[in-house]
């Protein structure tokens, strides 16, 4: 389990996974709380890895 930090760290890591998004689709995921995210602090988002992978597949299950 890794954790990525910073939103425009996650945009890396879905582009990675085949799952592009921008930091705009992700902010309005984090503010429909539909993205699993820890917010430790005001200005740091930090998401597991291992939750987001799952997320994805949620994702694209949900589009099928």
């Amino acid at each position: 389990m890794s954790k990525i930090y910073g939103i425009s760290n996650l945009v890396v890591y879905l582009a990675s996974a085949c799952y592009p998004l921008t930091e705009e689709q992700i902010q309005q995921f984090i503010d429909e709380k539909d993205i699993p995210h820890l917010r430790p602090t005001q200005s740091l988002y930090v998401f597991n890895s291992d939750h987001i992978d799952w997320w994805i597949q949620t994702k694209m299950l949900d589009h099928r």
